[in-house]
This record gives structure tokens, sequence and C-alpha cells, in this order.
């Protein structure tokens, strides 16, 4: 937010003048979707009456005085995954365990982020806006030391 910040203050001090009027909205709750702040936002009459043209986010960091547009926006793809397996003693070999069936997604999806890391490191033209990111954020698991969990 603050590059829009900035770029109205040295308009301003320039002299430019729009033929629309410029809205800053600064939401908290980008990082969860933006289902609490933005969307209640856009779904009250205060901002239908803005009649706004098009809007602009945070977008992607740039280290030059080049800021990219993209006609889309990223989205979020938030789920939980439960992995039920057979538990026991930590001591024993069990077979068909919870952390052995999650290995396996992870594994998959680890090779999924790595292929998308690869197409974003071998096109200079791609940017994190032109491939899928992919990260494991959060995992549960287990009710003390050595039980296998269910």
């Amino acid at each position: 937010g603050m590059q829009y910040l900035e770029a109205i203050r040295r308009m301003k001090k320039e002299g430019i003048k729009l033929k629309r009027t410029i809205h800053v909205v600064l939401g908290p709750d980008e990082e969860i979707g933006g289902i609490e702040g933005m969307k209640m936002f856009v779904d009250q009459k205060p901002f239908k009456d803005l009649n706004v043209g098009f809007g602009l986010d945070e977008g992607l960091a740039s280290p030059t005085s080049t800021f990219r547009l993209f006609y889309g926006e990223r989205a979020c793809w938030w789920f939980t995954v439960t992995f039920k397996g057979k538990p026991g003693h930590g001591s024993a070999f069990i077979e068909d365990t919870a952390v052995s069936k999650i290995h396996k997604v992870m594994t998959r999806a680890l090779q999924f982020r790595e292929q998308e890391e690869n197409k974003l490191k071998s096109n200079p033209s791609f940017t994190l806006g032109d491939v899928t990111t992919l990260n494991i954020n959060l995992l549960k698991g287990g009710v003390q030391f050595n039980v296998v969990p269910d």
C-alpha cells in the first residue's frame, strides 16, 4: 500500500489532475482471503456508490521502479487433510500409519512445488504471478512421545 500512497503524494506534488477520484482502502485481512474485510466492504452501498473503475492490490515486490500489473488475481486454496492410520507403540515397525500416508501426499506436493519453481527460474520473463506457489503451512499430530498416532 505504501507505493500507492507515495505515487499519490508525487502526483499531488507535481499538480497532476485525474479524471476520476482516487480512493485508497487499506484492509488488514489479505492473508485470510479478504472475507472479513474487503469482501464485506464491496458488498455494501458505500462501496457501490464510489463507482470504482478498477482496483489494485499490493502486487508483487519489485527491486526497480517498474510495477507490473496483472489482469487477474492470485487466489488462495486452503484445505485441511486428515490422515488416519494404525496406531501403536513407538518401539515397533507399524505398517499403514498416518505418517506414512501423509508422506506420500507431501512428496507429491513438494514435487509439484519444485516443478513450478523450476518454471519460474528457467523463464526470465516469468514472475510469481505466472506460476503456482505451494507451501505446506501447518502440521499437527500425535498425543505424546513414543506413541504412533492413529
